[in-house]
């Protein structure tokens, strides 16, 4: 009797499922960063592509892949009395994030709530001391990602979203006596998507 409980819920839900109907999204991303990073980095432009599975009128699962790229800036350094002016370089990101979205109204309309998860890979440029000097290379870094969002269903293809960024990245701090500890470090930034669902 329990297998057959079990096998009639799953097929029922199967059923609610294939019900609804899943959409895909191409979005235009406007990235902000925001605390230390924006000291380093500019504004994000890119784009992402979307999928959304809807789960009941109210709950929808979602999966999101992009490429972000922010700008460089300039800043100035200051050690032992002489201060330099350093460029940092422009920065890409791959976003590849899944989730979940709440809306408040039925029908996967209006307003929502929504929570992202996954990892930021880029593209780090290192230095190596070899026999011939310093040499430098460049190697894949991924790192979690986490994101809360809000969003808007101005239509039933125009998607508005704002999320917070979170991305947890590992790093390094050099004291005062030479000393390097590892760190992490929260790199956040504001992002705004407007999307075509179809």
């Amino acid at each position: 009797m329990k297998k057959i409980s079990i096998t009639f819920a799953a097929v029922a839900l199967a059923g609610s499922l294939m019900a609804q109907e899943n959409r895909a999204s191409v979005g235009l991303e406007v990235a902000l960063p925001m605390g230390d990073w924006a000291d380093f980095y500019g504004i994000g432009i890119g784009g992402t592509l979307g999928y959304e599975i809807p789960v009941s009128d109210n709950i929808g699962l979602m999966a999101n892949l992009g490429y972000i790229t922010f700008t460089g800036k300039t800043f100035e350094s200051s050690a032992g009395g002489v201060t330099v002016s350093v460029e940092t370089e422009a920065q890409g990101y791959i976003p590849v994030q899944v989730g979940g979205k709440y809306y408040f109204s039925g029908s996967q309309e209006g307003a929502y709530l929504g929570l992202l998860t996954g990892l930021h890979m880029a593209s780090v440029k290192t230095l190596e001391l070899t026999s011939t000097g310093l040499e430098e290379k460049s190697e894949l870094k991924s790192n979690f990602s986490l994101a809360p969002l809000l969003g808007f269903m101005v239509t039933e293809n125009i998607d508005l979203a704002v999320r917070y960024q979170m991305i947890f990245a590992k790093g390094t701090e050099v004291s005062n006596t030479g000393a390097i500890t590892e760190t992490t470090v929260t790199n956040s930034y504001l992002g705004l998507r407007a999307a075509y669902m179809f």
